[in-house]
């Protein structure tokens, strides 16, 4: 864990100062999303053990489990992004090239971003389309396929806005 992901950053102009105590303290929000859907999964997992064990229809338990499971992967991926305990080749090539590591902050961080707008057009077509069809499960309960969809871009839109607080961050810490 990085140390600057344990504290509220106070870097840069009182502008960038307020937008990195705000994206930071979304984060924390979404820590704390990100472990009630773990729970969430695990209780369900168990749950779906324990029905399968004594003969009772559990179908949507299974459905459960998988929207939890994709909701933690991209809402847990942006707040690994925020907490920088993610790999990344960012750390590779700015220390390849010293003189160049502000071009190099530039550049992943335009790269990043333009990932990250595309994936989150993308996941919005996909939440669009299937609240349109009215898609939903076989099983019992038949859940709306949307909810796992707008995982996608909620995910991607948490990490763009964890990017910029990071980009932001350096850039205030280039300046002093």
């Amino acid at each position: 864990m990085t140390e600057h992901s344990v504290q509220a950053p106070n870097s840069g102009s009182s502008r960038f100062g307020a937008v990195l105590r705000v994206t930071h303290g979304l984060g924390q929000g979404v820590g704390y999303v990100s472990a009630a859907l773990m729970v969430i999964m695990t209780l369900s997992i168990l749950l779906g053990i324990v029905m399968r064990a004594t003969h009772v229809d559990n179908s949507w338990t299974y459905d459960v489990d998988l929207f939890a499971l994709i909701w933690v992967a991209f809402v847990g991926a942006s707040f690994t992004a925020l907490r920088e305990e993610h790999v990344t080749s960012g750390i590779a090539l700015e220390n390849a090239w010293p003189r160049c590591a502000g071009v190099m902050l530039v550049l992943r961080f335009v790269i990043m971003a333009a990932f990250l707008v595309t994936f989150t057009i993308s996941g919005l077509l996909q939440f669009m389309n299937s609240v349109q069809t009215s898609e939903t499960t076989l099983d019992v309960m038949s859940w709306p396929v949307w909810i796992p969809h707008l995982a996608l871009p909620v995910g991607t839109s948490l990490w763009l806005v964890f990017e910029i607080h990071h980009f932001l961050r350096r850039v205030a810490a280039k300046r002093t």
